[in-house]
């Protein structure tokens, strides 16, 4: 009997449709409701078969040849997600959901550094991808780049936490500073280099005073002073020397507030330290890196593929 196949979605499954020989061949828009369908009941093989019909007629669609390519990611199909994917980027495509499945696909053949890449660029398109940070923030851990992971994590959480919101990376962020407890006595391999990425416009460093756990401060190349809150100052419980109980200062934004100016014995940016730094605080002070602690450092800014980068390197 001389019949044709067309795998298509029909009712709530995907089913294998028998054709008569001579019946017309089904259009490609009918290959592509198949893969509707075939989603909407959860059958992966049935959908990529769709696409592969579809294409064999719309060759040059890159939309279908990126989801193509989102269906082999998700059937574990790792090294045929790649190639479709960079097939359609090729192409022009160029969407958060398609950097972010490349991504993981990358990360599932071990190219790492490539997977990492490819994250911030899904965040730079939507850095409200709360699914995608987290999971570059593990990839970041991995690779002990464990102050990149929390730069990443804390400038998010800072964000909620301006906006009345709770942290939302509040867990992972206890296990990263619990891992650089453990990993004290090793080697960091940022030791040489601190990178941090933009966030919103801004670069946020990972402060360390006292007992304080790490907190995101805005890196601010353009101001003079280290202000912080008063009250995460007292929660720090730093040693200090008191220079003026009563100052008056002007902040980045242009207010002029009375407040403490203290000297602190030490401050660590990332995994650096930093004795003797003058600190400003005062009540609802925002947490800012001026040139009073940045001049410790020699700053490097990168832009790669319009994904910001500010690299910090101690001054010996």
């Amino acid at each position: 009997m001389n019949q044709r196949l067309f795998a298509a979605g029909l009712g709530l499954a995907c089913a294998l449709v028998w054709l008569p020989a001579h019946a017309a061949e089904p259009t490609a828009e009918q290959y592509k409701a198949g893969v509707n369908t075939c989603m909407r009941a959860r059958d992966l093989e049935c959908a990529e078969k769709n696409w592969l019909q579809f294409l064999r007629l719309r060759p040059t669609d890159s939309n279908a040849i990126a989801n193509l390519g989102i269906v082999m990611n998700q059937r574990d199909n790792h090294k045929g997600a790649i190639a479709q994917l960079e097939r359609a980027m090729d192409m022009g495509e160029g969407t958060y959901d398609l950097f972010s499945y490349y991504a993981d696909s990358l990360e599932k053949v071990g190219r790492i550094d490539d997977a990492i890449a490819w994250s911030y660029k899904a965040l730079k398109v939507v850095p409200r991808l709360v699914d995608v940070r987290g999971k570059l923030a593990k990839l970041l851990v991995q690779q002990k780049k464990y102050y990149e992971a929390l730069s990443l994590l804390t400038a998010f959480d800072d964000q909620l936490s301006a906006q009345g919101h709770a942290p939302y990376f509040e867990g992972q962020r206890i296990a990263i500073e619990s891992a650089l407890e453990r990993n004290a006595s090793t080697p960091s391999v940022e030791r040489g280099s601190l990178r941090l990425s933009s966030h919103q416009g801004h670069f946020y460093a990972p402060v360390t005073l006292g007992q304080a756990r790490p907190a995101g401060f805005v890196v601010d190349t353009g101001a003079t002073l280290v202000t912080m809150d008063e009250a995460f100052f007292e929660q720090a419980k730093v040693a200090y020397k008191l220079r003026d109980k009563a100052a008056l200062f002007r902040l980045a934004d242009g207010r002029k507030v009375t407040g403490r100016v203290v000297t602190v014995a030490l401050l660590k940016v990332g995994p650096y330290e930093l004795k003797d730094i003058a600190v400003h605080t005062c009540k609802g002070c925002a947490p800012l890196l001026g040139q009073a602690a940045l001049s410790r450092f020699d700053l490097k800014s990168s832009k790669v593929q319009g994904v910001e980068f500010l690299a910090l390197s101690p001054r010996n």
